[in-house]
C-alpha cells in the first residue's frame, strides 16, 4: 500500500466538540419509556437509530432512514408520536418556524420533544446552515411547549475548539482555498484537546453564555 495512503486519515482530525454521554443517557432513557403502541419519530435521523419504535425521517435514502420526506411537511397524521427528537436540526432548515409546527402537529397530548441545536459554532453545512439558538432564544421559541429541562449540551470548551481551529485556517491560508483546507485540517490535530475541558466545567447558567450547544426538552400540552 502507499505509505501516503497509510496516512490519509491524518486528513480528518477528531472533532472540535464533545458530546456528553448524560445526553445520550437522557435520549435512550426517552425511548425505553415510550410505551406498548407509542412511536417516536427521529426527524434528520441521518445514520442514528434509536430501535424499532423510532420512526427515523431523513431528506435521503441512506443507511438506517425509514422515510424520505421534509420536516416542512412531515407525512404522518396529527398526533402520530409520542417523542420527536431533533437533534442537531433546527440550524439546516430553511424555515425553522414551519418545522416546529409541524412537529408540535404530529406529536400526541402530553408527548414529549427534545431539541439539541447550536449556539456558539461556526458554519457547517447538511446541506445548508442558516441560524444560531441561544438559551434563552430556544426557550422562547419553543414557548408553545412546557419545558422540562433546557440547559448547555455541549460547552465552551468545545467552542473554543472549533473556532480555534477555523481562526487558525483562516489566517494562515492568505485567502487560498485549498491551503485553507490543509491547514483547517492541521490545526484541528492541534486544537482538539480543548474540547475536553467542558468534561470538568461546573455546570452553572453561566457556562451557557459560551456554550457550543443548547438543548430543549418539553411537553405538549394537554
Amino acid at each position: 500500500m502507499n505509505p501516503l495512503r497509510r496516512l490519509s486519515w491524518l486528513a480528518v482530525p477528531p472533532d472540535p466538540f464533545l458530546k456528553p454521554a448524560r445526553h445520550e443517557r437522557l435520549v435512550d432513557a426517552l425511548v425505553a419509556g415510550l410505551r406498548d403502541g407509542e412511536r417516536g419519530l427521529n426527524l434528520g435521523s441521518g445514520r442514528t437509530s434509536y430501535g424499532r419504535r423510532v420512526v427515523n425521517l431523513d431528506l435521503g435514502a441512506r443507511g438506517g432512514v425509514q422515510v424520505c420526506g421534509n420536516g416542512e411537511r412531515l407525512p404522518f397524521r396529527d398526533g402520530t408520536f409520542s417523542l420527536v427528537l431533533l437533534r442537531g436540526v433546527l440550524e439546516h432548515v430553511r424555515h425553522s418556524g414551519v418545522v416546529r409546527d409541524e412537529v408540535r402537529r404530529v406529536l400526541r397530548a402530553g408527548g414529549r420533544v427534545y431539541v439539541e441545536v447550536p449556539f456558539l459554532q461556526p458554519l457547517h453545512l447538511s446541506p445548508e446552515d442558516h441560524r444560531r439558538f441561544s438559551l434563552p432564544g430556544l426557550c422562547h421559541f419553543l414557548s408553545d411547549f412546557e419545558r422540562i429541562d433546557a440547559g448547555v449540551q455541549m460547552g465552551p470548551g468545545s467552542t473554543l475548539s472549533w473556532v480555534t481551529r477555523e481562526f487558525l485556517a483562516s489566517l494562515l491560508s492568505f485567502g487560498s482555498p485549498s491551503l485553507y483546507r490543509k491547514i483547517l485540517a492541521l490545526s484541528g490535530w492541534a486544537t482538539f484537546w480543548i474540547r475536553h475541558f467542558d468534561s470538568v466545567i461546573v455546570a452553572a447558567p453561566h457556562v451557557a453564555h459560551a456554550a457550543s450547544a443548547v438543548y430543549f426538552l418539553g411537553e405538549k400540552p394537554r
